[in-house]
């Protein structure tokens, strides 16, 4: 008589999952620490940073050259962008590479988007923004423009409005990247990154250590610290500690 063994169902590890395991407690308070630059405004929080971190990098591991001009570091910056919220990027002080410069560069940059999509704003002499009142489905917006720039998603949003349908929704806006100057490739770039990052974001919620709360509490130094000191942000400033 032959015996029947059971197939055992091996569980996925989602990549959540994973990078929950090989989060150092350093990156989790940097994390924490940067979503203080978020506010009761919005509903952005440190699980949307995690989520962003681990899309751009897969949560520090593939972060690419350092002083390159191109996407580089834990929040994949381009020089550019880097300059622009007061990182130093060059080959022997790249601070894209300082997941505490990174994350509170990237809360920044979430939060002025955030803010050009809570009332109209002025992005060029041709292009305002449209407002978008409900914080939640703002968020996509905002996770779509930190991909694309508020430029492409505020066009989209200005067509939408023109076909009389919903610009405060993401769902009849996405239909109007293409239009907006997206190449079909692109569109599907945005559209994924923001399923994507809502994605990960809900599932962080659920199984990370993170603090939500953090964003309401007032900014702390950092204890955990690798050698040699590192940058922390506190109240919208760089402090080297321990360097």
């Amino acid at each position: 008589m032959k015996k029947i063994l059971k197939k055992t169902k091996v569980k996925k590890i989602s990549d959540v999952d994973k990078w929950n395991k090989q989060e150092k407690l350093h990156q989790r308070k940097a994390l924490e620490n940067a979503s203080k630059h978020f506010d009761k405004d919005d509903s952005l929080t440190v699980n949307h940073l995690q989520a962003i971190y681990g899309k751009e990098s897969s949560y520090g591991t593939q972060i690419r050259e350092r002083g390159t001009a191109g996407a580089a570091g834990d929040f994949m910056f381009e020089k550019t962008t880097a300059i622009r919220f007061g990182l130093t990027v060059t080959k022997e002080n790249d601070q894209r590479f300082d997941v505490d410069d990174a994350s509170a560069a990237s809360a920044k940059y979430l939060k002025i988007i955030d803010d050009s999509f809570k009332g109209p704003t002025s992005l060029t002499n041709s292009l305002k923004t449209i407002t978008v009142t409900n914080s939640k489905e703002r968020t996509n917006f905002v996770i779509a423009a930190y991909n694309a720039g508020e430029g492409r998603i505020a066009k989209a949003k200005k067509l939408a409005k023109k076909d009389e349908k919903g610009p405060q929704k993401w769902d009849d806006v996405k239909k109007y990247l293409g239009p907006a100057g997206a190449t079909k490739k692109k569109v599907q770039e945005i559209t994924e990154y923001v399923d994507k990052v809502q994605e990960y974001a809900k599932e962080f919620s659920k199984k990370s250590k993170a603090d939500k709360r953090a964003k309401f509490k007032k900014p702390s130094i950092i204890a955990i610290s690798p050698k040699g000191g590192h940058w922390i942000t506190k109240n919208g400033q760089h402090i080297l500690i321990g360097g």
